[in-house]
Order: structure tokens, then C-alpha cells, then sequence
């Protein structure tokens, strides 16, 4: 059965990944799967040193480190299994049934690929525990897992409230015209209001935009029509914030001027910035 997989790593948006997958589970009444991966690169640093160590002290020093290692692994498999339990406790409070704690050893990425077929949605934070001192940062490891994972992604942010509503970013292209039959299939954003955004200079998209309207309400979806001029990232980003809208949906596919938010430069300028949920579609 698919999953909704939430990637559980410590660091200050486990609360909020925890908070956004049992909305998610519960909207589309799945399995949750909290999903806490013991790094293997975060623990080859201290290794490293020993090439500095000169050749007197070498193998006592080599030893310590080789214990330092060894604790520090196990106060992270600690930790791990204690939050690991604190979110599946708060899920169950919350409705969510059918909880799976799972902990395992190796690379984030190549533990999603090789979990891939049972994922539905994975629910990532915008950060991991390297990179959250910086809350401005986007995670070393989130634009692999983008390029890489096959499946809808939901990236949180900050802290949760339940949305109400979306943007759906459109161009005008053929890819985000599939987007949006994709956003009509997906059930995470049934009976939702949709605000259609299209940003552009020319308005030499404005028949597809409007089609794409008409057809997301042929399907009875409440759509708010959004012409902006500017530059993409900031006029989303202004239009969310002055409407209070609770997500922003994406395409992670093709060639398009949007998909340069997920597989460009300009990925860390929109992840870095919003402060609600993004859904990405695949």
C-alpha cells in the first residue's frame, strides 16, 4: 500500500514535516511512515582528521576518534528512536491509525529511491539538521531528492495551519497546462479554492490562460484569476503573502520557465522565502 512518507532527521522543521504529513495522511486516509535516516555523511567528518595526526600519537588518536564515532552514533540512534516515538504518539492523538516508525542507517536519497514504489507523497523539510541554523538556508539534499524522486513532494516550510487554498503557478506552456490536469487528479487539494497565477510581460498567454481556468472549473473547483507582471519568484511570493494563501503548487517537470525554481538557481530563492508549504506534482 502507498505511503505518506515523512523524513524525520532532528532538525527544526521535523515538527512542522510531522505536523504537514498527518494533514496529509489524514486527508487522503493513507499510512503514515515517519522515515529517520542515520546519515552516513554526516558521521565521516571526525574520520577525516586522522590525516592530520602525526605519526607519534597516530594510533591512540586514531582509536578515540574511532570511539568518539561510535558514541556519537549511538546518541544519534537515541535521539532518532525518542523523536521517532514523540511524532508517531502525536499522530495517533490526532487521528492518524496506521503509523510506522522506520530508522535506518545510509543516504537519505538512496534510502527514498530504494523505498520509491510504496511512496504516494513524501514530505520533506526544507532543510535538514546540517543546514538549520540558517533558517534562510535550503537543504544541501532537497534538490536531489526533487530531481530524483518520482512521486509528489510536499516541502514544509515553517510552522503548519491547514490551507484552505493553493496557487497554482501557470506560464502558459504545454507542461503547466498538464499541470493543471494534474492538480485536478490530485486528491490532497479536492474542494480547495485555487488561485490560477500567471506571471508575464507580453500577455501572449492569455487564451491559455484563460482555458485553463475554464477547465479547472468545469470541474468545480472555486478559481481566483491572477495576471501579475514581474519577476516570477517575488510577485508569487507578494501574492501569497498579501492573500494569506495556505500552499503553493508547482510543476517539478519539463521545460518551462516555472521549472527553473526546481531544477535552477532559482530553486533556493523560492523554497527560502515562503513561508507555507509547497506541493511540488509530478
Amino acid at each position: 500500500m502507498s505511503n505518506i512518507i515523512a523524513c524525520i532527521d532532528g532538525s527544526i522543521y521535523s515538527q512542522s514535516v510531522a505536523d504537514l504529513s498527518i494533514w496529509t495522511a489524514k486527508s487522503l486516509a493513507a499510512p503514515l511512515t515517519l522515515l529517520h535516516v542515520l546519515d552516513k555523511s554526516a558521521q565521516e567528518t571526525a574520520s577525516e582528521l586522522s590525516g592530520t595526526i602525526g605519526l607519534g600519537s597516530r594510533e591512540q588518536l586514531l582509536q578515540e576518534l574511532i570511539e568518539l564515532d561510535e558514541k556519537r552514533a549511538k546518541v544519534a540512534l537515541k535521539h532518532g528512536k525518542a523523536l521517532l516515538n514523540e511524532l508517531a504518539v502525536k499522530a495517533n492523538e490526532r487521528g492518524v491509525e496506521n503509523v510506522r516508525k522506520l530508522q535506518k542507517h545510509g543516504h537519505l536519497l538512496e534510502t527514498l529511491v530504494d523505498m520509491e514504489n510504496e511512496i504516494r507523497v513524501l514530505v520533506v523539510g526544507k532543510s535538514g539538521e546540517k543546514d538549520q541554523r540558517n533558517v534562510l538556508s535550503v537543504g544541501s539534499q532537497l534538490e536531489s531528492v526533487v530531481r530524483t524522486i518520482k512521486t509528489h513532494i510536499l516541502v514544509a516550510t515553517g510552522d503548519f495551519t491547514p490551507p484552505q487554498d493553493y496557487i497554482l503557478a501557470f506560464d502558459g506552456s504545454e507542461i503547466s497546462q498538464k499541470l493543471v490536469e494534474k492538480a485536478i487528479k490530485t486528491p490532497l487539494l479536492q474542494g480547495m479554492k485555487c488561485h490560477l497565477i500567471m506571471v508575464e510581460d507580453d500577455h501572449s498567454k492569455e487564451q491559455a490562460f484563460v482555458q485553463a481556468a475554464t477547465k479547472l472549473r468545469s470541474h468545480n473547483i472555486d478559481v481566483v484569476e491572477v495576471s501579475l507582471q514581474g519577476e516570477v519568484h517575488s510577485e508569487i511570493l507578494a501574492y501569497q503573502e498579501k492573500n494569506k494563501v495556505g500552499m503553493i503548487v508547482m510543476g517539478a517537470y519539463g521545460h518551462s520557465k516555472i521549472r527553473q525554481f526546481f531544477v535552477g538557481s532559482n530553486t533556493t530563492r523560492l523554497l527560502r522565502d515562503s513561508s507555507v508549504p509547497m506541493l511540488l506534482i509530478r
